[in-house]
C-alpha cells in the first residue's frame, strides 16, 4: 500500500468495527508488505483479504507469483508476465497465479490436452494401424490412457511454465512493479479499468500517464 495514503485509508466492517489495523496486519502476515511495501494498492489488499475470508482464494498463491516477479523466487510453473496490448488495460501488465479448486485444474488439463494431445494413446493407434492388427485395450491400457490425459498434460505444462490461471494486474514504473488488483478472464476489462481508475490512480498518480492513451474503441479478452 502507498504509505502516504494511510491517513485516509480506513476500512469498516459490517458492524461498524474499524478493520484498518486488521487489514494492515494481514498484509504483514501473508507477506505482501514484505515483498512489495509501498507498491501494492488498497484494492489488492481488500481482494486478498476478502478472498481468504470467503475461502475463494489462497493468498499464498498470489504472493508466490509476486515473489517471482520481484526476483525472490527463481521460477514459476505458470506463464510469464506479459503486457496488455489492447484497450482499456493497454500499458498495464499481468501475471497468472494458480487458483485452488477443480475448475482451475480442469481448465489447465483441457488446455494441456489441446496443446500436447495424448501421446501414449496416439502411439498405440499408430502402431495398430501400421500393423493392421486389431488392438483390444486392457485394464492396464485404460489406466495408462487416464494417466496420459490427466498427469501427463499437467506435468508438461509445468515443465514448459505454461500453466494458466487468473491475473495479478500490475504496472511498471521507474524499474519497479506496482501491484494494483486481481482480475479474472470473465470479469471484463472495462470493469477492471473502472476499479483501477477509482482506487489505484489515486494511490499511484503515475498511472494517469500510463493509461492516458485509453480509448473505448478497442476491447477484447486476454490469455
Amino acid at each position: 500500500m502507498n504509505s502516504t495514503l494511510k491517513h485516509w485509508f480506513k476500512a469498516t466492517g459490517s458492524e461498524g468495527k474499524d478493520m484498518t489495523s486488521e487489514l494492515l496486519g494481514f498484509a504483514e502476515i501473508v507477506g505482501l508488505e514484505r515483498v512489495a511495501s509501498g507498491r501494492y494498492s488498497v484494492l489488492l489488499l481488500l481482494e486478498l483479504y476478502g478472498g481468504m475470508q470467503s475461502r475463494q482464494l489462497n493468498p499464498a498463491k498470489v504472493i508466490h507469483e509476486i515473489e517471482v516477479l520481484e526476483g525472490l523466487r527463481e521460477c514459476s510453473s505458470l506463464k510469464p508476465a506479459s503486457v496488455f496490448n489492447r484497450e482499456p488495460l493497454k500499458g498495464l501488465w499481468h501475471k497468472h497465479y494458480l487458483e485452488d479448486g477443480v475448475p482451475s485444474m480442469a481448465r489447465n488439463l483441457r488446455r494441456g490436452i489441446i496443446k500436447y494431445g495424448l501421446p501414449w494413446l496416439e502411439n498405440v493407434v499408430e502402431e495398430a494401424q501400421a500393423s493392421g492388427e486389431e488392438r483390444i485395450l486392457t485394464e492396464q491400457d485404460i489406466a495408462q490412457i487416464a494417466h496420459d490425459a490427466v498427469v501427463g498434460p499437467w506435468e508438461r505444462l509445468i515443465q514448459d511454465s505454461a500453466l494458466t490461471g487468473e491475473w495479478i494486474i500490475f504496472a511498471q514504473h521507474e524499474g519497479r512493479n506496482y501491484y494494483l488488483c486481481l482480475g479474472r478472464h470473465k470479469t471484463g476489462d472495462e470493469f477492471l479499468r473502472s476499479q483501477i481508475d477509482a482506487v489505484c490512480v489515486r494511490e499511484f498518480p503515475f498511472l494517469t500517464e500510463i493509461l492516458s492513451n485509453y480509448t473505448a474503441a478497442e476491447t477484447g479478452s486476454h490469455e
